[in-house]
């Protein structure tokens, strides 16, 4: 009878192990789609900004980069 038991045991054991295994994987790809799941969403602002830009400049606009990037403008 004991040799059943630590049968059981090992059994709840390796159930136990596996659980905590799958767990981890479950964990790891949720990080991974979440991760991708960011960068589609800034590559698709980025694209949007660049889409507007291009628009601006086939429009024949010099201004461009100003309107769209602050930054990117000349200093006063």
């Amino acid at each position: 009878m004991s040799d059943r038991r630590a049968a059981e045991y090992k059994e709840a054991a390796r159930e136990q192990e596996e659980s905590q295994h799958r767990t981890f994987v479950n964990l790891l790809a949720g990080a991974a789609v979440l991760m991708l799941a960011i960068a589609a969403i800034w590559l698709l602002g980025f694209l949007d900004e660049k889409r507007k830009i291009l628009a601006c400049i086939e429009a024949g606009r010099r201004d461009c980069l100003q309107r769209f990037d602050p930054a990117a403008a000349p200093p006063s």
